[in-house]
C-alpha cells in the first residue's frame, strides 16, 4: 500500500513535470494540487509514527513520543464515555446475562460440567488450608467473640427453643441408654460400693438391717425405673426433666451474674490447648474428607451438586420475579464495580502502555491501520488534483 501511494504521488510529479513542456493549464493546475495534496497527506501519515526524513519538526513523530500522554488520555477517555454505571447496566440488560445463564445451567450437561470446575478449584482451595492456621484463627475469633457478648442468653435460647420443639428427645434417650447399659454391665462393681458407703454413714440399727442383698435390690430398683422411663416416651419423669430443662434456659437467659461465670468458663476452655488440638484434628478430618468427596468428578458430591445447579436453574426460568431479583443483584454488583474499579482500568492503560517501545509501538499501529492510512495519501493526492483543475477551471470562467 505504501508503494501505492508513493505511485501516484510519482505520477503526480511526472504530470506536473510533464506540464512544463506542454502548455496546458488544467494538467499544469491538476498535477501542481496533487503533487501538494499528495506530498502533505504523507507528511501528516508519517508525523504520527516518525520524524518525516528525519528532521526535528515540532509535533511529529507523535505516538512514540507522547504515547503516555496517549495512553492517558486514552484510558481515561474509555473510562469516562464507556465504563459508567449506566452503559454497563445497560449492557447486561440487553445481552440477558441472567436468562442465558439459567438456560445454559438448566441443560444437565452443562450442570455437571459446572459441578466439576467448582470440585476441582474446592480441591485446590482445601490444599491451602493448614489445619492448625485455622484452628488458631478459628479459636481466637471466638476468644475476641467471648470478651464482646454473653453466651449464657444465647444458650438459654437455644435450650428453650431445642425443648420447645422437643429436638432433644434423640440426645435424652441417647443418654438414657447409655446409662441403663452402663448401669448393668456395672452392676457388680456398683453395688458393693455402695454398701460399703452405706456402712460408713449408717447407724448401728441401719447397719444390722442394710446388707448387701438388699442394696441389690434397691440398684435394680433404679436400673428398672431407668427402663421405664426410657421405653415410655410420655412417662412422668421426662416431662419433669423437661422442666427442669426449661428452668435451666430461663436462668440462662436472665441471670448476668451466671452469664459471666459461663462466658468465663468458655474463655478457659478456649484457651486450652487440647480444645486446639481437638479443633485442629476435626478440621483435618473434615478437609480430608471434603477432598476425598470432590477429588472424584463421578462422586455422588459432584452429581448432586450438578443436579441442584440444574434444578434451581430451571427455577430461575420459570420464576419472573426471581429473575428479576437477580438481574438487579447483577446491576447493583456492576455499577459497584464500576464506581469503585473503573480507575483502575485507566490505570491498567497507562501502565501497560508505558512498558511498550515507543518505536515498537508506533510500528505495530502502523501495521495496524496501514492500508487505511496509505488510501489517506491516495485520496489526497487524487483529491487535490481534483480540487486543482476545478479551482483552475473557476479562475478561467472568471477571467
Amino acid at each position: 500500500m505504501k508503494l501505492a501511494a508513493a505511485s501516484f504521488l510519482v505520477l503526480a510529479a511526472g504530470l506536473f513535470v510533464a506540464s512544463l513542456y506542454v502548455s496546458n493549464g488544467f494538467l499544469r493546475a491538476g498535477s501542481e494540487a496533487a503533487l501538494a495534496g499528495g506530498v502533505a497527506d504523507w507528511f501528516a501519515v508519517t508525523a504520527l509514527f516518525r520524524r518525516p526524513l528525519g528532521l526535528p519538526i515540532p509535533h511529529t513523530a507523535l505516538i512514540p513520543e507522547r504515547k503516555d500522554e496517549l495512553a492517558e488520555r486514552l484510558g481515561g477517555y474509555v473510562t469516562q464515555a464507556f465504563l459508567t454505571s449506566e452503559a454497563v447496566t445497560t449492557r447486561l440488560d440487553e445481552s440477558d446475562v441472567v436468562g442465558k445463564t439459567a438456560r445454559w445451567l438448566a441443560a444437565p450437561d452443562h450442570a455437571q460440567h459446572l459441578a466439576r470446575e467448582v470440585a476441582d478449584a474446592a480441591e485446590a482451595l482445601l490444599d491451602l488450608v493448614d489445619p492448625q492456621e485455622l484452628s488458631q484463627v478459628l479459636l481466637a475469633a471466638a476468644r475476641v467473640d467471648a470478651t464482646r457478648r454473653l453466651y449464657a442468653p444465647l444458650i438459654g435460647r437455644l435450650l428453650q427453643t431445642t425443648v420447645e420443639d422437643e429436638a432433644h428427645r434423640a440426645i435424652t434417650n441417647l443418654l438414657l441408654r447409655q446409662l441403663h447399659e452402663w448401669l448393668i454391665s456395672h452392676r457388680h462393681e456398683l453395688v458393693p460400693q455402695l454398701k460399703e458407703h452405706i456402712d460408713r454413714r449408717a447407724t448401728f440399727f441401719m447397719w444390722l438391717f442394710v446388707t448387701e442383698r438388699r442394696v441389690g435390690v434397691a440398684f435394680d430398683g433404679v436400673v428398672d425405673y431407668l427402663a421405664a422411663v426410657l421405653n415410655d416416651p410420655e412417662h412422668e419423669a421426662r416431662g419433669q426433666l423437661d422442666r427442669l430443662l426449661l428452668a435451666v434456659a430461663a436462668d440462662l437467659q436472665q441471670d448476668s451474674e451466671l452469664g459471666a461465670q459461663i462466658n468465663e468458663e468458655a474463655l478457659r476452655v478456649l484457651r486450652d490447648p487440647a480444645v486446639e488440638r481437638w479443633l485442629c484434628d476435626v478440621i483435618e478430618g473434615a478437609t480430608a474428607a471434603l477432598r476425598e468427596s470432590v477429588a472424584d468428578p463421578n462422586s455422588d458430591a459432584v452429581r448432586v451438586l450438578a443436579k441442584r445447579v440444574s434444578s434451581y436453574a430451571t427455577h430461575v426460568l420459570d420464576t419472573p420475579e426471581l429473575q428479576e431479583r437477580l438481574r438487579e443483584a447483577l446491576r447493583r454488583a456492576a455499577s459497584y464495580a464500576v464506581e469503585h474499579y473503573a480507575d483502575e482500568f485507566t490505570l491498567l492503560v497507562q501502565t501497560t502502555v508505558a512498558r511498550w517501545d515507543g518505536k515498537e509501538t508506533a510500528r505495530s499501529i502502523e501495521l495496524l491501520a496501514g492500508r487505511d492510512l496509505q488510501f489517506i495519501r491516495i485520496n489526497g493526492t487524487v483529491v487535490g488534483a481534483i480540487v486543482g483543475v476545478t479551482v483552475h477551471a473557476i479562475s478561467i470562467g472568471l477571467t
